[in-house]
């Protein structure tokens, strides 16, 4: 029984590595409701939203990167999940995903944007890293080291690269309910 489980989450684990189509989502866009929307955004609106989506990321717990409330932008560092080996991060919408990020080593960074109109845009772009030259020991990961690749022109080729490998259409559509939803009882109570 263990063995044909192991068997099916190897399956599952082949089939995420090797999908292109797991990432393959798309920005959220919303628009709250406002009483102000046909003159666009205020200030003070921008203010009140770029509070709750600080409030949702670091629930989320990603950490910021940048505020800059004069054009509405909030952008987090990227954050590394390992899918079904850390299920307290709830990144990852689907068991594609969450073995898709067990398997590779993937990475997520969430910028929002609040458009002059009022409409929110969420985006969650997924990195995968590379560590070109780690000789990993399958004994011992104590013992695991690193070597040097050259490039063709005779330079040091870096030790870690990221290759963007889509967009995480599932998180950012769970952050922008969230902000959706916290702006509603913000103005209701507020």
């Amino acid at each position: 029984m263990i063995a044909a489980g192991l068997v099916g989450l190897a399956a599952i684990g082949v089939g995420g590595c090797t999908s292109s189509t797991v990432y393959d989502g798309h920005d959220y866009r919303f628009t709250p409701a406002s009483d102000s929307s046909a003159e666009g955004v205020t200030s003070e609106d921008r203010l009140r939203i770029i509070d709750v989506v600080r409030e949702v990321l670091a629930d989320h717990r990603f950490v910021l990167d940048r505020v800059d409330a004069k054009r509405g932008v909030v952008t987090t560092q990227v954050k590394t999940t390992q899918g079904i080996g850390s299920p307290w991060d709830g990144e990852q919408g689907s068991l594609t995903q969450e073995t898709a990020d067990f398997v590779n080593q993937h990475e997520r960074a969430v910028r929002v944007m609040i458009q002059e109109d009022g409409e929110i845009v969420v985006s969650v772009m997924v990195q995968r890293v590379h560590r070109p030259g780690w000789r990993v020991e399958t004994e011992s990961i104590a013992r695991s080291s690193h070597y040097v690749v050259m490039g063709s022109d005779g330079r040091r080729e870096p030790s870690r690269t990221v290759t963007p490998i889509g967009n995480d259409g599932l998180l950012a559509e769970r952050i922008g309910e969230e902000i959706r939803a916290r702006l509603a009882t913000d103005q209701r109570g507020g």
